[in-house]
C-alpha cells in the first residue's frame, strides 16, 4: 500500500497521492450513494468480500438479499458528504487503506446526519472497494439543539482522528 501511494507522484502531508485520494473519495461516494439510492447491487458490489462476510453473505446476490427489505422509512432532500482522506494502518483481519468520514443527511421528515468511518483498500485495475463501515454517531439528537457547541461536538467525534480511532475499533 505504501508504495503504491508513494509511487502516485503528487502526495499531502498524510502520505496519501491526489489521484488515489480523488478515487477513493469517489468511491466511498459512490458506495454510500448507492445505498441512500437502495441500489443494493452496486453497493455490495463496491465492498470487499471481507465486508460482504461480515454482512453474513458469501456473494452480491446474498449481500442483495439481506439489504433488499422495506425501508423503514423514507427520507427527502438526501445529501451524501465525504470528509478528507487519511491513511489508515491495518488492523485485525483490515489491511491498510484510506479512511474516509461519509455524512448522509436527510432533510425531511426530520433532520438527521448519520456519520460512518469507511476503510478503503485497493481493489482490481485501480479500483477502491469499501472494507469496513463503522457508524461514528448519529447526530439526530444534537442536530435538534442546533447550537453552536452541539456542532463543534460533532465536528471533533467525525474529524480525521474520529475516523481512524473507529477502524481501530471493530
Amino acid at each position: 500500500m505504501a508504495a503504491i501511494l508513494a509511487l502516485s507522484g503528487c502526495e499531502d502531508t498524510d502520505g496519501i497521492g491526489s489521484q488515489e485520494r480523488a478515487s477513493a473519495i469517489e468511491a466511498a461516494r459512490s458506495y454510500e450513494q448507492a445505498q441512500v439510492d437502495r441500489d443494493w447491487k452496486a453497493a455490495c458490489e463496491a465492498g470487499t468480500e471481507r465486508l460482504l462476510h461480515s454482512l453474513g453473505a458469501d456473494t452480491v446476490a446474498e449481500c442483495v438479499e439481506i439489504y433488499d427489505v422495506p425501508p423503514l422509512r423514507t427520507y427527502s432532500d438526501v445529501r451524501v458528504t465525504i470528509g478528507e482522506a487519511v491513511e489508515v494502518p491495518s488492523f485485525g483481519s483490515h489491511p491498510a487503506g484510506i479512511g474516509l468520514r461519509a455524512t448522509v443527511k436527510h432533510g425531511q421528515p426530520a433532520p438527521t446526519s448519520i456519520h460512518t468511518a469507511l476503510r478503503l483498500v485497493p481493489g482490481d485495475q485501480g479500483t477502491w472497494l469499501v472494507d469496513q463501515a463503522v457508524h461514528l454517531i448519529d447526530t439526530e439528537a444534537v442536530d435538534a439543539e442546533g447550537t453552536d457547541a452541539a456542532r463543534r461536538a460533532i465536528a471533533e467525534r467525525t474529524d480525521t482522528e474520529a475516523v481512524r480511532a473507529a477502524l481501530k475499533r471493530k
